[in-house]
């Protein structure tokens, strides 16, 4: 979601209310770390949603000579399976790094179709067209756990796609798959008419009781990961998140621990920014880290150009499935590929016969290390012959970097330092590499700080620079071990074999992604691994183009 959506989220939210208890974590293995498998779906709506529904663009005739181009199945879900009460309940959540609460639907929510009756009291100001199918992800029944503790103090939370949920905070017992957590607040939503339930495993400042509260003193709480360190199933507060290759319909949150198997070295270390000191937050409560530029590459890495050196703000957002960069730099990454920008569609348009998808990379340097994405990964398909380039222009001077770019990288998020830590993904293994993270500075074992570590995004960027040389500071840091995190101020175009990725590396399949932006707590959900809007782009531009 865009930056400036999570300045509304606070006066978005309605009460959130939580009292929580002790926590204990029972581990049949003590290894010091949890493993999430999620599976990755895309749709239009959460009820839609399938592993095979690659966001497309669809064409439609209209009667003024134009076509009409609706991308679809904008949404990307990263889903798992929770087992929770006694005896247990199977329910499906979409884990979300952009919240920090986890909360449940309840199964006599009057907004479940089988629940309603019109004209009910239970129904009352519910239509059948307002009615979800709540048997695909499940549902909990509090009265059916033997171990369920309502504290009844009061739970809701809306978003900005006008969907809601209102219930309780208490407790109960979550087991996942080699992990049984007992004491975990969380909440049960007796009304909602969303049609799933959310992992929220975000930093604590994104937690309901601290920035939704409106009648009570705001405060934190230990939320999921936190109870994971609190008592002893993982040593800190940090995970891994692994989005697998753009086309494969899986992948792993790894809690406590870095698999080096999924990446090619060197992992770095950047810190996260905050953008929100305006909105009250003294530190950084989203993943936001400073973009300090942007290239491309043609004739499959051998010649490098620069865009821009210019430090922006860039958040990380697995949940959004386009990237978002500022009009400049879409504008000259699109004349460097040929792609033309319709007005009406708001997209840039280019033949999907180019041979320019395969060998043509786009460059994102983060202070002295790269990570490379194929053209072909912001790719969407709108017809046989014409795609649309799915880097979307804002007039914003930051950066969205969703799953089409994150698809590319290894991520480690550290909440207890806020830092994080980035290297390119590799997909060509099935073994497993699992170091433990410990506790304390500089805990991500095999990360170093980043060449450029302190040159960070501080203030609001005014103009978007074209000089200097992302490629040679590369070339610099990765051979000299250069601490310098400032752009060169040479020509661009310069040689960049020093970035050529192994071939290990480069399996990077075509992306028809596309901006989603629907499940969002507008202010406490500005990144997610879950639910994210709907936003219907359409694009209109004339059938020629076609």
């Amino acid at each position: 979601m865009k930056l400036s959506s999570a300045v509304c989220a606070l006066a978005a939210l309605q009460t959130a209310v939580a009292v929580p208890a002790a926590e204990r974590v029972s581990s049949p293995q003590k290894r010091g770390y949890v493993g999430l498998d999620f599976t990755k779906s895309y749709g239009s709506s959460f009820s839609d949603a399938s592993e095979n529904n690659r966001p497309q663009g669809q064409l439609y005739k209209r009667s003024d000579g134009y076509e009409s181009i609706e991308i679809t199945n904008q949404i990307t879900f990263y889903s798992v399976s929770l087992n929770i009460g006694t005896p247990s309940q199977n329910i499906t959540v979409l884990v979300d790094t952009g919240s920090s609460d986890l909360w449940v639907s309840n199964s006599n929510n009057p907004y479940c179709r089988s629940n309603y009756v019109a004209g009910s009291s239970a129904s009352s100001g519910i239509t059948s067209d307002d009615t979800i199918n709540c048997q695909q992800y499940g549902t909990f029944d509090p009265t059916a756990s033997n171990t369920w503790s309502s504290n009844n103090t009061a739970f809701k939370i809306s978003y900005g796609d006008s969907t809601f949920a209102s219930g309780v905070w208490g407790q109960d017992q979550l087991h996942l798959e080699d992990v049984n957590v007992t004491g975990l607040s969380f909440a049960v939503a007796n009304r909602s008419n969303s049609t799933v339930g959310v992992l929220g495993i975000g930093m604590p400042g994104l937690e309901v009781t601290y920035g939704g509260s409106r009648t009570t003193k705001p405060y934190q709480y230990d939320n999921f990961p936190m109870v994971l360190k609190r008592n002893g199933a993982i040593e800190a507060n940090a995970y891994s998140l692994y989005l697998s290759d753009i086309d494969d319909t899986h992948g792993t949150v790894l809690f406590g621990a870095v698999d080096h198997s999924k990446y090619v070295a060197p992992l770095y270390t950047i810190p996260l920014v905050n953008t929100l000191k305006a909105n009250g937050f003294s530190s950084a409560v989203q993943f936001d880290v400073t973009l300090q530029g942007v290239g491309i590459t043609t004739d499959g890495g051998e010649t490098g150009t620069t865009l821009t050196t210019t430090n922006i703000p860039a958040l990380l957002d697995s949940g959004t499935t386009l990237t978002y960069l500022p009009e400049k730099i879409v504008s000259m990454i699109a004349k460097q590929v040929g792609a033309t920008y319709s007005n009406a569609a708001g997209y840039y348009t280019m033949s999907c016969s180019s041979s320019l998808f395969n060998s043509t990379e786009i460059v994102f340097d983060f202070g002295g290390f790269h990570i490379n994405a194929t053209l072909e990964n912001f790719i969407v398909q709108a017809s046989a012959r014409t795609c649309l380039l799915g880097i979307v222009p804002q007039s914003a001077n930051s950066a969205l970097l969703g799953d089409s770019f994150l698809s590319n990288a290894y991520v480690v998020y550290d909440l207890e330092n806020k830092e994080v830590a980035l290297a390119q993904a590799r997909y060509d293994v099935d073994d497993e590499d699992i170091e433990v993270i410990t506790s304390g500075a500089s805990s991500i074992p095999g990360a170093t700080n980043a060449p450029g570590y302190s040159n960070t995004w501080s203030t609001s960027v005014t103009s978007i620079g074209t000089t200097g040389n992302i490629f040679t500071v590369y070339q610099a840091s990765v051979g000299a071990s250069s601490t310098s995190g400032s752009a060169a101020s040479t020509s661009t175009g310069s040689s960049r074999s020093s970035t050529k990725r192994s071939s290990a590396s480069t399996t990077s399949k075509s992306s028809s992604s596309s901006k989603s932006n629907n499940k969002k707590n507008d202010a406490v959900r500005p990144d997610a691994l879950g639910p994210v809007g709907v936003v219907s782009a359409v694009a209109f531009f004339m059938a020629m183009l076609l």
